[in-house]
């Protein structure tokens, strides 16, 4: 058993997560100006026949919107801007028709649109401005406690307190399903709880969001360690028939040490032997028979401490081939799940994240 625990010790004091070690935690909030609009899909390029359509559309909008008729402006320029998807300056238009409208979301989109097609316009950082005019005081306050929370998220996570540091990347995403760095801080977090097939989850959500990261190669690269350390059921079931030996091997360090303790109680209760009185009947010297009572050792609980050990021990190596094959099972689903996620964008309303009292926000495409 001992020379058991020595192989096995790395898995333990080598965690999963050990091995995101090398990816820097994302510390920093959304200032001012900083817009995480959507990853939008690459448009297509129209015919020559579309263009000028789209722009006998646009200069129909604009005379419509010189004479205050807003409506027909916005339904004009939409239908330029449908023609013409590779024209900033018609996604620009449209937000601006949206804004007369007071269709919030509706000019939010537009505009994250036109910094989609044009990010180094002249006028970005104006454009960032409109969007953060744009957002209700009930965002604006919610983006607050959001930073505070990520902010709590990055002290639980220097901390080494994996929990609160999910915990408090979570409640950013759920407010914020469009701030990446939010993902891919609770995927490191993830990777330390040997949480696998959620850390690959959310780097996957992370690269979705941010499709031209620098970090893209590396985080793919963690992603494949991630999957190579998923367990076998088989060599978990087989390791387990050593007691504890599956849950080292499966990541459950507690719970293996409680297998092991578990088996040896019920040894050691088994051979503990107890003292009993006896009677037997003897012959003396003279062939005349005499009864006597004497003391004896007996194990009277050998055979059900034997038992009790053998069935934690074939309950441990279950329990491990379980866990290790629905793990692996997650990842297969998860899988699934991704390559789905990828075609089924869902617009989600904008939420907000501040820093010093500056303003950004994230308007979530969120992947599911």
């Amino acid at each position: 058993m001992r020379r058991l625990l020595v192989l096995l010790w790395p898995m333990v004091v080598c965690p999963a997560g050990a091995l995101a070690q090398d990816l820097p935690l994302k510390r920093a909030v959304p200032a001012a100006t900083v817009v995480g609009c959507p990853a939008f899909v690459a448009p297509l390029t129209p015919v020559r026949a579309q263009i000028d359509e789209a722009n006998r559309m646009a200069t129909l909008g604009a005379e419509a919107a010189l004479e205050g008729d807003h409506k027909s402006a916005r339904d004009l320029f939409q239908q330029a801007a449908q023609l013409n998807q590779v024209d900033a300056s018609l996604a620009y238009r449209l937000g601006r028709e949206e804004e007369e409208m007071t269709d919030k979301p509706a000019a939010i989109r537009e505009y994250c649109r036109y910094l989609f097609l044009s990010p180094a316009a002249g006028d970005a950082g104006q454009i960032r401005d409109k969007l953060t005019a744009l957002l209700p005081g009930p965002d604006l306050s919610r983006g607050t406690t959001m930073v505070e929370r990520f902010r709590a998220g990055v002290v639980a996570y220097d901390a080494t307190n994996w929990g609160d540091a999910v915990q408090a990347f979570t409640e950013v995403i759920a407010a914020a399903p469009g701030f990446a760095p939010a993902f891919y801080d609770r995927a490191l977090a993830l990777a330390h709880r040997h949480d696998q097939p959620a850390a690959i989850r959310d780097f996957d959500r992370y690269l979705l969001l941010t499709p031209a990261a620098s970090d893209g190669a590396t985080i793919r690269q963690r992603q494949l360690a991630l999957r190579r350390e998923f367990r076998s059921a088989t060599v978990a079931f087989w390791l387990g028939l050593l007691p504890g030996a599956g849950q080292y091997y499966t990541r459950q360090p507690l719970l293996g040490v409680l297998v092991t303790g578990a088996a040896a109680g019920g040894v050691v209760w088994g051979v503990q032997s107890q003292t009993v009185t006896k009677t037997a009947t003897f012959t003396d010297r003279n062939g005349h028979l005499y009864t006597q009572s004497y003391q004896a050792s007996e194990q009277k609980n050998l055979a059900a401490g034997i038992g009790a050990a053998a069935g934690v021990t074939v309950l441990g190596a279950i329990e491990a081939a379980i866990v290790a094959h629905n793990r692996a099972s997650s990842l297969t689903r998860l899988a699934d799940t991704t390559t789905s996620a990828a075609l089924s964008p869902r617009l989600h309303s904008p939420t907000v994240l501040a820093d010093h009292g500056q303003l950004g926000f994230a308007l979530g495409l969120e992947f599911r």
